[in-house]
């Protein structure tokens, strides 16, 4: 990697850490650029030289989780062993998302559901996000112990949109219960059902 490539890496890493811990201490709304340029100590130009606003700021900060998916398409491991168990990779998978969202997000993820419904992109359902991928490929290599009513793809959306759909009610509670727990025991149901065989 180029020098001028890695400082830039490091200067939109620093924007969106800086973003992250200013946002939990104050929410989004609260959150300036100018405040985020001050704690990642670089300037309002850097800032736009990066990215275009402060909502792409929050959209690619809630997609950091994407890189803790890495390993998972570690050449060295081979796909093929971590998905033996399809219903036990593709819940790993899963949780690993909801426990990254609880975890790194908390409350902030309420605002990150409000703000992505006006991402023009629509970068939380790209079909070409390593968390996409990574459901897609565990279920693609364990297609014959799919229920056959599903295609890898229609499986993968609905287990997405299950997780989704589970963090929102989360939040319309309050974050009153233990969304990982809870979701560890509506997985194994739903997932009974994608899977005919293990």
């Amino acid at each position: 990697m180029r020098k001028p490539q890695e400082r830039s890496e490091k200067t939109q890493q620093a924007i969106l850490e800086a973003a992250i811990v200013i946002a939990r201490e104050h929410g989004w709304k609260k959150t300036g650029i100018q405040e985020i340029c001050r704690q990642a100590g670089v300037s309002v130009g850097a800032f736009y030289h990066h990215f275009q606003s402060k909502q792409e700021v929050m959209n690619k900060s809630f997609l950091l989780f994407d890189e803790t998916l890495d390993d998972l398409f570690d050449k060295k491991k081979g796909a093929s062993d971590d998905c033996a168990k399809p219903r036990l990779s593709v819940k790993k998978i899963l949780l690993r998302q909801t426990r990254f969202i609880v975890t790194e997000a908390g409350p902030l993820i309420r605002e990150y559901y409000l703000n992505i419904l006006n991402d023009a992109k629509h970068s939380a359902v790209d079909p070409n996000r390593k968390y996409y991928r990574a459901v897609l490929s565990c279920i693609r290599q364990s297609e014959d112990k799919l229920s056959q009513q599903l295609t890898p793809e229609a499986a993968t959306d609905l287990l997405i949109k299950f997780v989704r759909g589970s963090i929102i009610d989360w939040c319309l509670h309050d974050f009153g219960y233990d969304l990982v727990e809870r979701l560890d025991q509506e997985l194994d149901l739903l997932l009974a059902a994608i899977f005919i065989t293990e």
